[in-house]
């Protein structure tokens, strides 16, 4: 009784709703305001700056850029209040209902902090994260939320794009590279956010965007609605199941990468790539000083961590210093201030002995 009425409020709301074929007008900026309270812990200078001359070395046309999706391209906080990913953006009651948003909201309790887990083995991670998945795609094929719902759950979710990421996306399309999205979210929910990006700004994105995610279903009979889910099934542990040389040959063997991500699992994304040299970057949205264990766990493993929630922006400069372009004067202007004060500060993360920069290493 209690499925039967929440689909009668649901069908109810729907017709209360304007129905429109096109995509929904938002009037906030899809892309979050700068954050000056980033800080950014590189691993190793030297040989970072060495990776760096070595992919210039090889051209722009063997570079990749590879990234993640939820909490790596979107931020996690905005205005000191939660902001949305893929998933959540859907959690909206006057489109879904609440029946389907409560058990959105207990399983994230439940799971989210085992996949944020250091500690916890990939194999146990995994089997949690196939049951999370598994949970709430069964929630989406019965309620069936057509393209149209999802695009209004975008429009008035608190998603976020991070500062930089129109100004790397404009970099890449202009350079003729293309941004591999490797990611365990709901793929309708990010081509609307990069939809809107491209509405907002302008931007013709079109062969930029690869999508690796787990294809989804949409039946135009039943009004495109979102129906099933594909092969294979993308996890935020298994992404390097879902791209490889004979899926993408778009990525040569031999060649280079960035990559982007905010788990250690992210890393993985490369791992059936045969590839030359690889520049990590990693998102900690946690402030440093008070997860010190898995700044630790981040520096063991990304060349570059980006802490409190920070911008593309180093992203960006990196991937203009390999291609051999000019940075931005704003971005050399405003790190020349810290490089008059201190070069390089030595800190240490417990026992790990790191470089903190508050300075690019791109020059």
């Amino acid at each position: 009784q209690r499925r039967v009425h929440g689909i009668m409020e649901r069908t109810k709301q729907k017709y209360m709703m304007k129905t429109l074929s096109g995509h929904f007008d938002m009037e906030r900026d899809i892309i979050a305001d700068f954050n000056p309270n980033e800080e950014i812990f590189i691993r190793d200078l030297k040989g970072l700056r060495r990776k760096i001359l070595a992919m210039r070395a090889d051209g722009k046309e063997m570079l990749n850029v590879l990234t993640d999706f939820d909490c790596t391209l979107t931020k996690k906080t905005h205005n000191n209040e939660k902001a949305d990913h893929s998933f959540n953006a859907m959690e909206k009651e006057e489109i879904m209902g609440k029946e389907f948003v409560d058990a959105c909201v207990e399983a994230r309790a439940k799971y989210l902090p085992i996949e944020i887990d250091v500690n916890i083995t990939k194999e146990e991670k995994d089997k949690h994260m196939a049951d999370w998945c598994g949970n709430t795609q069964n929630l989406l094929k019965e309620l069936k939320p057509t393209k149209n719902e999802i695009r209004r759950a975008v429009s008035i979710s608190r998603l976020y794009l991070r500062n930089g990421c129109f100004e790397l996306l404009k970099l890449l399309s202009a350079c003729d590279l293309k941004l591999h999205v490797v990611s365990a979210g709901i793929k309708a929910v990010v081509a609307e956010t990069f939809h809107i990006l491209q509405m907002q700004r302008g931007l013709q994105l079109d062969g930029t965007l690869v999508y690796c995610m787990t294809p989804e279903v949409f039946d135009p009979e039943q009004g495109n609605a979102l129906v099933d889910f594909g092969e294979p099934t993308v996890l935020s542990t298994n992404k390097h199941l879902c791209i490889d040389h004979e899926k993408f040959p778009d990525i040569r063997e031999g060649s280079n990468a960035v990559l982007m991500g905010d788990l250690i699992e992210d890393l993985l994304i490369v791992k059936n790539l045969k590839l030359k040299q690889v520049i990590g970057i990693g998102f900690l949205n946690a402030p440093a000083e008070h997860d010190s264990e898995v700044l630790q766990r981040f520096m063991e493993n990304y060349d570059i961590v980006i802490v409190h929630d920070g911008n593309l922006t180093h992203a960006v400069q990196l991937v203009k210093s390999i291609i051999g372009a000019e940075l931005d004067a704003d971005y050399v202007e405003r790190n020349r201030t810290a490089q008059k004060l201190s070069l390089i500060h030595i800190c240490r993360c417990r026992r790990l002995l790191t470089c903190r920069s508050r300075w690019s290493p791109y020059h």
